[in-house]
């Protein structure tokens, strides 16, 4: 059996700890907010329109990459209730450092569905860094019905490209800093839960 630790040497980042915490409607001044909504970060600009549907992302030529198995959930506006049939696109640069904007191949790129219990997951590989910015993974749910458009990020837990006040600016999107841990099929496996803002939320603002 594989150890944690070692999960964290294949996929090149170091252990550190992330505090959490809990999710609570917060009313304040006539206004309801709620710090249960997954924080937002940058479309970036290598969104490409046109993904096929797929819970695989992986190809041939990444083999020497850690897989990695992303799975989690969709919830609404009481922090609680899951939203099921919601389309997520989610893309990722390649083994090369590469976002794949003109191939039919749709490299690390898909869209995939949530279930009846709201639950989603995907197949594909540690990304690699590039520049100055660390791992991620980007995810986009457009605007459904009651709710704000959600563009966001997934990163790892141990990735020293993770900078205070620069990828990680407020204490929610710690949130999004997953810790690697070994499922039931030996694979690397994260957990990202998301949590979609209410339209009226923002009509009060």
């Amino acid at each position: 059996m594989m150890k944690r630790r070692a999960f964290v040497k294949m996929a090149g980042i170091s252990a550190f700890a992330v505090s959490a915490s809990g999710f609570n409607l917060i009313q304040k001044d006539g206004i309801t907010s709620t710090d249960c909504a997954t924080s937002t970060d940058m479309l970036g600009p290598f969104f490409r329109e046109g993904a096929p549907s797929r819970n695989d992302i992986t190809y041939q030529s990444e083999i020497e990459q850690l897989p990695i198995k992303v799975v989690g959930k969709v919830f609404g506006a009481d922090c609680n209730l899951p939203l099921k049939n919601l389309e997520i696109e989610v893309w990722h640069c390649d083994h090369k450092k590469n976002y794949d904007m003109e191939s039919d191949e749709f490299r690390c790129r898909g869209k995939i569905q949530t279930d009846q219990n709201g639950a989603y997951w995907f197949k594909t590989f540690m990304p690699a860094p590039y520049g100055g910015r660390p791992k991620h993974i980007h995810y986009l749910i457009r605007e459904v019905e009651g709710y704000q458009e959600l563009a966001t990020q997934l990163y790892f837990k141990g990735d020293k490209r993770i900078k205070q006040n620069n990828w990680v600016k407020y204490p929610w999107d710690e949130k999004r800093i997953l810790e690697i841990y070994r499922n039931e099929e030996e694979m690397a496996e994260v957990n990202l839960d998301l949590y979609l803002t209410p339209k009226s939320l923002l009509e009060n603002k």
